[in-house]
């Protein structure tokens, strides 16, 4: 009775840590499995206690890791015997379960050290990667890291440009809605026969050609309403300036 209560307190005590990712709590209950047995008897009852199916599912404890992304723990559940090939009450091994990259390079690095231990082919777990392959893989990733931050930079320059290009049209915005009336005519004269002596096309690129007399939006190349001989860029626009002189 005081044996199965003792088996019965291991075994809480191994799923709990499994199940949360406890390594140090894992290790200590192993321990104890050490303190109560013999090494060679120990060895045989940590196999069974973890290739024990647990709850309706008939899960293993290598099952309930790999579920929960404890990558931690696979190499060490392994390394004790927890069988990879083991199944499911739905036929699934716990290499399929991994929860995430981490977790099935967990696997395929326990094979990799312990390539005859298990059938890992049974488990699903696939060969480990070649030198030469690791290399390649390697470099694709610090390809794609590279074309990444390459297209970061570039995004990032295209949005200093446009906010510079915002800035500067603020600027001048303010600056054009600070001239007086007479100014602002006298600069729409000077901007048509700039217009006109070297190409409205190319100078539009960089030059503000026409604004609308009262809030100073840009209106190059939209056909302006006019009032006064006074281009604005909306109706509201002109209202406003009729009322106000």
């Amino acid at each position: 009775e005081q044996n199965s209560r003792f088996t019965l307190e291991i075994e809480n005590q191994t799923l709990t840590a499994v199940r949360s990712g406890n390594t140090k709590l894992f290790t200590q209950t192993i321990q104890l499995l050490q303190d109560e047995y013999g090494e060679q008897e120990c060895c045989e009852e940590t196999r069974k206690l973890l290739n024990k199916s647990l709850g309706d599912q008939k899960l293993s404890y290598l099952h309930f890791a790999a579920q929960g992304g404890h990558s931690g723990l696979i190499g060490k559940l392994l390394e004790l015997g927890c069988d990879p090939s083991v199944k499911d009450k739905a036929g699934r091994v716990p290499y399929s379960l991994a929860k995430d990259k981490e977790t099935r390079a967990a696997f395929i690095k326990s094979r990799s050290l312990h390539p005859d231990k298990y059938d890992w082919k049974k488990a699903l777990v696939p060969e480990p990667l070649s030198q030469e392959e690791l290399e390649l893989k390697e470099n694709r990733e610090k390809e794609k890291k590279k074309a990444k931050q390459q297209m970061r930079k570039e995004k990032l320059k295209l949005q200093k440009e446009e906010q510079k290009q915002k800035k500067e049209e603020a600027e001048e915005k303010a600056r054009y809605l600070a001239l007086s009336d007479r100014e602002k005519r006298a600069l729409a004269a000077e901007r048509r026969i700039l217009a006109a002596s070297s190409g409205e096309n190319t100078v539009a690129k960089t030059v503000v050609l026409n604004r609308c007399f009262l809030c100073g939006q840009d209106i190059t190349g939209k056909v302006p309403f006019t009032y006064n001989d006074n281009n604005f860029c909306s109706i509201a626009c002109v209202k406003k300036h009729r009322t106000s002189t």
